[in-house]
Parts: C-alpha cells; structure tokens; sequence
C-alpha cells in the first residue's frame, strides 16, 4: 500500500546514504546550529556507549588533574607543604596526587596548601570537584533509568519461498531479559523513481504479538498488491531501495512504551534462501541463540 511520506521527503538527490542506520540511528546531518548547544552534549552523553561514556569521564578526570597539578608546581615554589622537590617531575607527580584528594574530598593530610595563590585553587579545584560528580551521578541515573528497547535484527533481509509464492522476511530478538508485550512491527519501502522518492507500507503476516519473548521472524508476503511482486534483482537495484523497520512495544520493567528503530538496503537483500532455526530447548525451557540470528540456508 502506498503511502505519501516517512519524513524524509519526496524528492530523491543522487546520495545514496541510508536514512536510518542499522543501529536505529537517523541518518540526518544537521547544519546551522549553535555552536554551543548544552541539550546535545547531555543527549550525547546519554545515548553514547558505555565504552565511550566511561572514557570521556576518566578522559575528564585525568586532565582536569594534570591541570590542576601544573598550578600547583609552577605558581609558586612552595604551593604545597611535605611536597619532594628533589626533582620537577617529583613535585609535578606529588602535584597531582594532591590535586586527586583534593578534587576527590578524600583528603589524606599528607600535603595541605601552603600559599595563599594555593589555597584558593585548591578551594575552587574542590568546588569544581563536587560539581563534577554531582553531574555524573545524575547523568549515569539518567543513563539506567532511560527505557531503551535493545533489539537484535538480522544482517540480512531474505526474499524466500513462502507457501505457495515467495515472501520478504527478517528476524528480530530480544537482547535483555526484559518482558517485552503488545509487540507491534511496522515495514515500509522507501525507493527512487524517475526523481521522486516512494513509499509503500509493507502488509505484514503478522504485525502484532502479545509476547516478544523468543525471536520473531516478520514476514511480508510478496502477493499481487506487494511492491516486490514480479520484481527482479536487477530492477530492485536500480531503484536504490531501503526497507525501514519500526518496531514499538510496552516494557515491563520500565512500565513504558519503548521503540527500536533499523534498516535493510539492497545490497543486505538476500534472494531465494531460508532462516536457519535458532530457538531450541535446554534443561525444559525454550532457550534462543542470538549467535545464530543471522544463519540461513541457500535454496
């Protein structure tokens, strides 16, 4: 069934940049903003790895200390009581210990500030300190508590034998142990012809299931109204298609609705094969490997 808009407009341009990303991301590039824009920086902050995340603020932790501790070595010979001046890299490491207490509140009482140049940088060192944790721990509450659906869809979209004709088909699981109900699912083509761009809602098998607790294999029967129907590869790849996916669902454990959002281009399209099964029991359960989500067979 066609349909008049996704959001990305009607008129097609020769880039053929996916509007969404596999991991769920769009895939728009926005230019005339601010240069300071403090709602992107705490987005980014929320919505990047972990990896990255508890990079960034040890990256922060560590420089903001090495900076501190220069203050500390180079305004004044003797900033810092008990500090080793028998060499400059000596007191620059003394230095920087201090400055981790100091910015830490640990305190030890080892070393204390002498001067008064000292005394005021370490007051505001212990100020900025305070502040900075205080930011942390509301941006890593933020991070826990923001409900996120984390689904896993396969690498491939399959063009497969179903019943009596063929069908598009994906599969799409669960990654953490949350209840996922009121699953519902959503496929729509974006494509380029002559110039404009097209969309067509991709009627579902099954678009809608009460539990998302195994994988979910979604399928588009390619029948006499499908897009695809006496479709070829080559006449797909002309059209510099993309299949947007949809996904909507209420967490349980979040008490919310949540969304997860991929793509398939053409060259993710994967002509006459079949999912391998990768649901199997264990110890009396129904048990599911996300390892073999991507498996399939070539007919």
């Amino acid at each position: 069934m066609e349909r008049n808009d996704l959001g990305f407009g009607q008129k097609s341009s020769s880039n053929k940049a996916r509007f969404v990303t596999p991991d769920g991301k769009i895939n728009v590039l926005r230019k005339g903003q601010p240069l300071i824009r403090p709602y992107d920086f705490y987005h980014s902050l929320i919505s990047m790895s972990w990896g990255k995340f508890i990079f960034l603020v040890s990256l922060s932790f560590f420089v903001s200390n090495l900076i501190f501790a220069g203050f500390y070595t180079f305004i004044e010979n003797q900033a810092l009581s008990a500090v080793n001046h028998s060499s400059l890299l000596q007191k620059y490491w003394d230095s920087f210990f201090f400055s981790v207490q100091t910015m830490t509140t640990v305190g030890y009482g080892a070393m204390s500030p002498v001067s008064n140049w000292a005394k005021i940088i370490s007051s505001v060192e212990s100020f900025i300190g305070l502040l900075g944790f205080a930011l942390v721990t509301g941006l890593l509450y933020g991070r826990f508590s923001r409900p996120e659906m984390k689904i896993r869809y396969s690498k491939n979209i399959l063009i497969s034998p179903f019943k009596e004709g063929k069908a598009l088909m994906f599969k799409m699981a669960n990654q953490r142990s949350s209840k996922l109900i009121e699953a519902e699912v959503t496929m729509v083509l974006i494509a380029n012809k002559e110039g404009n761009r097209i969309y067509h809602n991709l009627d579902l098998q099954l678009n809608k299931i009460n539990f998302f607790a195994l994988t979910w294999t979604v399928v588009h029967p390619i029948t006499e109204e499908s897009f695809f129907f006496n479709q070829t590869e080559e006449s797909l790849q002309n059209l510099d298609l993309e299949v947007v996916i949809l996904v909507k669902a209420f967490d349980d454990s979040f008490s919310q609705t949540v969304y997860s959002h991929s793509s398939y281009t053409y060259d993710e399209f994967v002509w006459d094969a079949k999912f391998d099964t990768s649901i199997f029991q264990e110890n009396g359960k129904m048990a599911i490997d996300l390892n073999q989500l991507d498996n399939y067979s070539k007919i």
